[in-house]
């Protein structure tokens, strides 16, 4: 087996674009962190590659720097427990030291396993997700009220939000002039909702946040625990969700906590399916 790096997004995806757009909705983290890449080069030197065994290619990776490493599985007919030591090498002995991985159980743990052989470093699991996504909205009646693009007057509401939610969903704090220059972005790019309950108070948020090839993933889905058990954020993804099918996205794409049960099943009434499912590792001290 053979690791194949490449420094040039571009290149990259001259020869692997087509390959990863066959299942965009699983290989996501690695075709955007291209993309981003490609359109950004000076500012965002990413590295790129595949991990091939003659002319199969079995893993596909993404990392930029001071961000985690992203693997997606191609195929799996051949060990990929080994690819993933061999990936593990490679990071090793390029120095590369990701600030955690996200990946298939199966290659987290043969690369975590291999790289803290040879590097002095402690890997934590984190979040467990189900990759969902939707190609057609169900016939449903949502919750009673309007789902529309966030004001720039609400952009404090919705910072303490956006804080809330890396809180309680990624375990993950940040400070407040982080959040809110994220918030501001998302608003000025026309990327953050929020839905309005019929009283018009405003009760969820939602952004479309990444835009890939030929869908939208959406993240930043929270809810106060007030307004929960509703049905508004479902409500808020069902609209946002059909807004950008109709305006001719193939599909719409999201996480979700696999052990999140509610939003799962609230999301599948709105026609969201589980496509393959993704696991979070960060490393914890060097």
């Amino acid at each position: 087996m053979i690791v194949k790096p490449y420094e040039d997004a571009g290149a990259y995806l001259a020869d692997y674009e087509d390959v990863l757009l066959n299942r965009e909705t699983v290989s996501q983290l690695v075709l955007y962190d291209a993309y981003k890449s490609k359109e950004n080069p000076r500012d965002i030197k990413g590295l790129f590659g595949v991990v091939a065994d003659g002319d199969l290619t079995l893993l596909h990776f993404s990392y930029v720097p001071d961000g985690c490493l992203s693997v997606y599985v191609q195929d799996n007919s051949k060990d990929i427990r080994v690819a993933s030591m061999h990936l593990a090498d490679y990071m090793v002995a390029n120095r590369i030291l990701p600030n955690g991985l996200y990946a298939k159980y199966e290659v987290c743990e043969a690369f975590i396993e291999q790289f803290i052989k040879k590097v002095s470093c402690t890997f934590a699991e984190g979040m467990v997700f189900d990759i969902m996504e939707i190609r057609q909205a169900n016939d449903i009646k949502p919750a009673e009220g309007v789902s529309r693009l966030a004001l720039p007057n609400e952009v404090k509401l919705l910072t303490e939000w956006m804080i809330q939610f890396q809180i309680e969903a990624l375990a993950k704090e940040v400070n407040y002039e982080s959040a809110l220059l994220r918030v501001s972005n998302l608003i000025n790019h026309n990327r953050l909702f929020v839905f309005e309950n019929a009283q018009q108070a405003v009760v969820s948020m939602a952004s479309a946040a990444r835009r890939l090839a030929n869908g939208i993933a959406i993240n930043y889905v929270y809810t106060p625990e007030e307004y929960r058990g509703m049905g508004y954020g479902a409500a808020n993804i069902y609209y946002i969700s059909k807004r950008y099918l109709d305006e001719g996205c193939r599909f719409c794409t999201l996480f979700v906590d696999k052990k999140n049960m509610l939003s799962k099943r609230a999301y599948e009434k709105v026609g969201y399916v589980i496509v393959d499912d993704l696991h979070e590792y960060k490393l914890l001290q060097v």
